[in-house]
């Protein structure tokens, strides 16, 4: 390790060489984009940490790094990127070389190279006066910094796989305030009140359902990890008020899309939900991982008036929040890769984004 460390660290020195010169910037949305793939990144890396990579730990690492950066300024990095990738190769490769000679092994490549990229952007970023502001403005967008926090806590997943019901309730939880923290800023303290009845309506519906079968089908959440409230997940409420209000978002307030994005959100979630017991199905014509054919309709009925209620207590507000939304259409089907359900991970993943790209709109 200690050769390792000494690569790493002539990478570290090699990129604060050279600052690139000034460039025109990349179109916003970059900076979702670019979190995203490093969020991405981060959670591979983990799951081949758990399986014994070594590689692991540096891409896990690299990842969550890369997504603080990107989402911090992958516009403003956009336009220097051939000189930022030429100073991270060079600080990779004299680090990885040096760090590889002192018998640091291949890691030693992977580590140099990491250290290299991250330190490039880093310091490019801190001699912006722009990347300076934005660092000010997140002190006011809340919502912004919880919501990337919501997704950093996905990475550890594979990593304590058994402590899923805590890292999905802390995630949930910070949906939750990111919802709360953006619609105080954009909507003021109405959002209180949307809020606590989309989520008594998601509460109702789902002790209804468990209870008589209607309108989802049977199912039970008999076993479901807690806390529960009147024999719900606490999260199943939760998150039909956050990802709820992130849908009718992107869908740019369209009931019918932003019914349809919430029923491939469950495309996945009835693989994933099911195999950490959450619910367990019983109906008689199972259609998708237990679910029958009539808890899509249902979905879809419930996320129609679920954003019906958002629009009329919340009118004429733009996406924003909807990142959200974004995130979880790459964690939920990477997450379900990583533990086999295929199926879901492909109908979730598609489905999930090809209806953001096709609902969304220009975020404030």
């Amino acid at each position: 390790m200690g050769s390792v460390a000494l690569g790493v660290l002539l990478a570290f020195l090699l990129a604060l060489w050279g600052p690139p010169r000034p460039q025109a910037a990349g179109p916003p949305w970059l900076r979702g984009l670019g979190a995203g793939l490093g969020l991405g990144l981060a959670l591979g890396g983990a799951a081949l940490l758990v399986g014994g990579e070594g590689l692991g730990a540096a891409l896990a690492v690299g990842g969550v790094g890369l997504a603080l950066l990107w989402a911090w300024g992958a516009d403003l990095l956009w336009g220097v990127r051939g000189p930022i990738l030429r100073v991270a190769l060079l600080a990779g490769l004299l680090g990885g070389g040096l760090g590889f000679a002192l018998g640091g092994g291949g890691l030693a490549w992977v580590w140099a190279g990491v250290v290299g990229l991250l330190v490039a952007q880093a310091r490019w970023m801190l001699a912006l006066p722009e990347a300076w502001a934005r660092l000010r403005l997140w002190r006011l967008e809340a919502w912004a910094v919880l919501l990337v926090l919501a997704g950093l806590v996905r990475v550890p997943v594979p990593l304590w796989p058994e402590g899923f019901p805590w890292l999905a309730l802390a995630q949930m939880l910070l949906l939750c305030l990111a919802a709360l923290a953006w619609g105080l800023r954009y909507a003021g303290v109405r959002v209180l009140g949307a809020g606590a009845l989309v989520f008594a309506l998601g509460l109702g519906v789902e002790v209804i359902g468990s209870r008589t079968g209607l309108p989802f089908g049977s199912y039970t959440y008999e076993g479901a990890p807690g806390p529960r409230l009147l024999g719900v997940p606490l999260i199943v409420p939760m998150g039909w008020f956050a990802l709820g209000l992130s849908a009718h978002l992107l869908a740019g307030g369209r009931p019918g899309r932003a019914g349809l994005l919430l029923v491939a959100w469950d495309l996945g979630l009835e693989a994933l939900m099911t195999a950490q017991g959450y619910w367990r199905w019983y109906d008689p014509h199972p259609l998708w991982y237990g679910a029958p054919l009539q808890n899509y309709l249902a979905w879809f009925g419930v996320g129609y008036s679920i954003s019906w209620l958002y629009g009329r207590l919340l009118p004429g507000l733009r996406e924003g929040f909807g990142w959200a939304y974004r995130l979880e259409a790459l964690f939920l089907p990477v997450g379900l890769a990583l533990m086999g359900f295929w199926p879901a991970a492909l109908a979730s993943g598609l489905a999930m984004n090809a209806l953001a790209a096709w609902g969304g709109v220009r975020g404030r």
